[in-house]
């Protein structure tokens, strides 16, 4: 027995065979979610990127990059230089960046985005404890700066970092500019300084 279906007008009727297996809601997501998906963070994904962020830093410095007000502070106002990276639908990586208007970054750089500035002060790169290890960082980076090249009028990219981090950034591309001025508590930084050129071949080849 056959049962005729035409779910619209515009498409031809297709025949299903009988019995229908039915498949349950958590059967449905399992496989209608993306396996692996880039996007940019709103604010609704602020609980899971401070979480994240939480474990990840207060562990080993004891103090957090962003608070969460912070992290809802620029993930309301330049979602657009932020990217998260979801498996299944479960956030296991993030950037967040604001934009910057002078040639170093300066302690107000930590809290304040400028918009219209060619310049993206990189406030956070943090991966899930459960997903370490496997290069998630260094590829959603690369991800992040070839999706920067793509926007108009992006110069550069700064972050600060510190001193055992610089050769993970100098992988990546990134040039030394010297000792911070920022501090954090006892803590002092390295400012690192990535130079958003090339855009006809990342334009070529990265889907842009």
């Amino acid at each position: 027995m056959t049962k005729q279906v035409s779910g619209s007008p515009f498409l031809k009727p297709f025949f299903l065979k009988t019995p229908v297996r039915v498949v349950t809601p958590r059967q449905q997501r399992r496989h209608t979610l993306p396996a692996s998906e880039f996007r940019n963070l709103t604010p609704q994904d602020a609980i899971s990127v401070f979480e994240i962020e939480k474990e990840a830093f207060v562990s080993v410095s004891g103090e957090c990059p962003l608070t969460l007000d912070e992290v809802l502070n620029f993930l309301g106002q330049c979602p657009e230089l932020s990217l998260g990276w979801f498996e299944e639908g479960q956030l296991v990586a993030f950037i967040i960046g604001s934009g910057w208007h002078k040639e170093r970054l300066s302690q107000e750089a930590m809290t304040q985005h400028v918009p219209d500035t060619p310049t993206v002060h990189i406030h956070v790169l943090s991966v899930h404890r459960h997903c370490r290890q496997q290069g998630k960082g260094s590829i959603l980076l690369w991800r992040y700066l070839q999706y920067l090249r793509c926007m108009p009028g992006l110069r550069r990219a700064l972050l600060i970092c510190e001193d055992f981090l610089v050769p993970f950034y100098l992988k990546a591309g990134f040039k030394e500019k010297g000792p911070s001025e920022i501090s954090v508590s006892s803590m002092q930084f390295q400012e690192m300084e990535y130079m958003l050129n090339g855009q006809v071949y990342a334009r070529r080849n990265s889907g842009c």
